[in-house]
């Protein structure tokens, strides 16, 4: 079962405009928690706990096309952007949210672990894959062994703001060789991540057209 849940309350759709330069390629991505009616900004290392939910809000420096995908702490792998038949175009310089509706939400749900949601911008659409079956894949992560630490755990060596639980293992990193499935195309440029309390931002370590990857791993028990 997947942990990741939609929550769609109403829907929107992302604009588009002109590329810009992708040496100049700068992404940042905030992950916020729904507080009541309200929500806030919180750190990429919290541990959550199932029924909480979670959105992301990403701006990009350059404009370009968006796909993201999840491989679930049980192992599934699932799409969560673009819905089908929807729009994945950024416009630099604008703050998108992942799920892209306004007032929706990714809910947490068992089993306990670690989600690993897979961000990937591209200057051009990707081809679509899997045509012919129940959905269509862009990025496919290749299936991986499980964690030796299943469990997030709260870390003490780490600043816990506002009494946070958090976990080292958690947040945005590079995507290691070899963990995903396709043409060259697909291979991750190097990467540079600077992971603040609040804010995470991703730069190519080089200028160049291949796709940006990272990967977001969420906490939760």
């Amino acid at each position: 079962m997947r942990s990741l849940w939609l929550v769609v309350i109403t829907g929107a759709v992302l604009s588009c405009c002109a590329q810009q330069p992708a040496q100049d390629l700068q992404m940042q991505i905030v992950l916020e928690q729904q507080t009541g009616s309200a929500f806030r900004v919180i750190s990429p290392q919290h541990v959550f706990k199932t029924g909480d939910m979670i959105r992301f809000r990403v701006r990009s420096s350059s404009d370009g096309f968006l796909y993201v995908s999840d491989r679930a702490a049980s192992g599934k792998y699932s799409e969560l952007f673009p819905a089908k038949g929807a729009d994945n175009r950024l416009e630099h310089s604008k703050d998108y949210r992942i799920p892209a509706a306004s007032r929706s939400w990714f809910r947490i749900e068992k089993p306990a672990g670690y989600e690993t949601i897979f961000f990937t911008f591209t200057s051009s659409p990707l081809p679509r894959r899997n045509e012919a079956g129940p959905t269509t894949t862009y990025v496919t992560p290749l299936p991986q062994a499980p964690p030796a630490e299943l469990i997030p755990r709260c870390d003490d060596a780490l600043f816990r703001a506002r009494g946070e639980c958090l976990d080292a293992n958690a947040g945005p990193s590079a995507v290691p060789a070899g963990t995903l499935a396709g043409s060259d195309a697909l291979t991750p440029r190097d990467v540079s991540i600077v992971q603040g309390q609040d804010v995470s931002v991703v730069t190519p370590a080089a200028p160049g057209d291949s796709p940006i990857i990272y990967e977001f791993r969420i906490a939760h028990r």
